[in-house]
């Protein structure tokens, strides 16, 4: 039994903090998560922003089906479920992950060049071709995750004779193929921080000095939506990569006390990162009419607001 395992079991002490939390997200994930999908897959009108926003949903649905045996494990201090599920887990949780941060980007770049560069060939792109844009960063995300499923991630302890299923053990485990998938998953975070970043600068200087640009409601709604994205991938992604490449460069210490540290803010780190779920619909709200309309339609039923809706969307085919 190496000492890396022995000092991941750290994380019990923030167990009973831990679990309270995941279960919040999750009991405020699942409502948002499934209206998004009723309103985005049948009710709202077939654009470009409400297929990236109902393949936003679609990552989410990933993070609730694997989040209640993360909930388990947490409160049992172990995991019961095997080895074959436990990679299956860290898959889902990871591709979620992956898949939110890739959407979240590609809808940044979507409104910067509707923005931007109206007349660009993006902004004029088929509901087929967005599909297919869709289905390829799908692929992309699910094959650059398939080294979490033919590595051993489950871990014996030898002190407590439980088996240990922690997230934190894809930074810390040593072979080529992880390595690989390490490297490639900080390389499409900070490619797509960047990228978030620049379009939202160049926006900024676009509508600067434009009053009656700036003024426009879309052109509002666009800018809440960057700066909403920037928030979430700061405050909820960013916390989980720089604890996760601590915990890469401290593997080989001698002494406990580094990941002690680490393993706490690690597991900190990861509510804040599932806490993406809860905080999309923010996202469907500011990008789709309908979904704002539903939800003005229920505030105006409680008789405490009376909100404008927005103007009405339907449902048209779908253009190819």
């Amino acid at each position: 039994m190496s000492n890396n395992t022995t000092c991941m079991e750290a994380q019990d002490l923030v167990a009973s903090a831990l679990a309270p939390m995941l279960i919040l997200e999750l009991i405020l994930g699942i409502p948002g998560t499934v209206l998004a999908l009723w309103i985005l897959g049948f009710k709202a009108a077939w654009k470009s922003s409400t297929v990236y926003l109902l393949n936003l949903a679609l990552a989410d649905v990933l993070l609730l089906i694997g989040l209640p045996f993360r909930i388990d494990s947490v409160i049992r201090g172990s995991w019961i479920f095997h080895d074959v599920f436990c990679r299956i887990n860290l898959f889902m949780l990871s591709v979620n992950q992956s898949a939110s941060i890739a959407f979240m980007t590609v809808m940044a770049v979507d409104r910067f060049f509707r923005i931007v560069h109206p007349h660009h060939t993006i902004c004029h792109l088929s509901i087929r071709r967005i599909v297919m844009i869709s289905c390829v960063v799908w692929v992309a995300v699910v094959t650059l995750r398939l080294p979490l499923l033919v590595t051993q991630l489950l871990r014996s302890s030898e002190n407590l004779s439980v088996s240990l299923c922690y997230n934190i053990y894809m930074w810390t485990e040593s072979g080529v193929g992880m390595k690989v998938h390490n490297f490639l998953h900080v390389a499409e975070f900070i490619l797509a921080f960047i990228l978030l970043l620049v379009c939202s600068v160049r926006i900024y200087y676009h509508i600067r000095d434009n009053t009656r640009l700036r003024e426009h409601r879309r052109v509002k709604r666009t800018v809440n939506l960057l700066l909403t994205l920037v928030i979430m991938f700061t405050f909820c992604f960013l916390p989980s990569y720089i604890t996760g490449l601590v915990a890469l460069f401290l593997k080989d210490v001698s002494s406990c006390s580094p990941y002690l540290v680490v393993g706490k803010l690690f597991s900190v780190s990861l509510i804040l990162g599932y806490l993406n779920c809860a905080l999309d619909p923010i996202l469907y709200c500011l990008s789709n009419a309908c979904f704002r309309n539903t939800m003005k339609g229920v505030a105006n039923s409680t008789g405490f607001t009376k909100f404008q809706l927005s103007v009405k969307e339907t449902r048209s085919p779908r253009h190819t």
